[in-house]
């Protein structure tokens, strides 16, 4: 069985994987996109995939040569990604960066955006270390470097520096977040970034556009679902003076 495999412009593609499906035979496409392969039997199926195309299933029957066109899978490659310097098209990221939109961050309701970005962004550590409402969570992406500066990442919103703190943002007006993760932030931000650097940025209005005016709010009932018992039987005694503490509080 020989053939040859070419793109949607009827450019070879050398290096596409081909595989007997249900097996361990294939073979790759040489330079000019041409491939030989031995079939167990007519009923066999050709499985033609390559990094950036989408895999193609072809049944042999009762052909001896088979060319098959590819057609590109562009699924995501063509976002746009804050990459610190300005923005990229998804495919051309080399580096490690995390993206999550803004319509995702909004998807729960949250006091801040770290409750929002925990479980949503790979190689993000997300740590709880306040149970107060509201609270910020530990942000680690790049793990512990220091024992006594600072872990925390450097927070850029619609790139400038933040002062603040991430909690400090308002969800709703968030339009995308990214994460630098790798070292090539340093390149960027200098020492700041050596933590990992949170780019946030935020909605913005056109030369034009009317003025609005929109409110998004939420709300929650809380209840104390058990009370400490009062009984003139629990007394807690004061060891300075031996008297009842219930004297000292009325």
């Amino acid at each position: 069985m020989a053939g040859s495999v070419t793109d949607k412009n009827g450019d070879p593609l050398p290096g596409v994987s081909i595989v007997v499906k249900g097996t361990t035979t294939g073979t790759i496409t040489m330079g000019d996109g041409s491939y030989q392969i031995e079939v167990p039997s007519s009923s066999s199926t050709l499985v033609y995939s390559f990094i950036g195309f989408q895999s193609q299933e072809v049944m042999v029957g009762g052909q001896s040569n088979i060319s098959v066109t590819l057609q590109d899978e562009s699924i995501g490659l063509s976002d746009v990604v804050v990459v610190g310097y300005g923005t990229q098209r998804k495919e051309s990221v080399t580096g490690s960066v995390a993206s999550l939109k803004g319509e995702v961050v909004r998807d729960v309701p949250w006091a801040n955006i770290s409750r929002a970005l925990q479980g949503r962004v790979a190689g993000v550590e997300m740590l709880q270390t306040s149970s107060k409402p509201g609270a910020e969570m530990q942000i680690r992406i790049r793990g512990t470097r220091s024992l006594n500066a600072s872990n925390d990442p450097l927070i850029v919103l619609d790139g400038i520096p933040f002062a603040g703190s991430i909690g400090d943002i308002n969800p709703g007006d968030i339009k995308s977040i990214d994460i630098l993760k790798d070292a090539s932030a340093t390149a960027i931000y200098g020492s700041r970034g050596a933590n990992g650097v949170i780019l946030v940025s935020t909605n913005k209005g056109t030369k034009g556009q009317e003025a609005k005016f929109s409110y998004n709010g939420y709300y929650g009932l809380k209840d104390i679902f058990a009370k400490y018992p009062h009984d003139e039987r629990f007394r807690i005694r004061c060891v300075a003076c031996d008297r009842n503490l219930s004297k000292h509080v009325g």
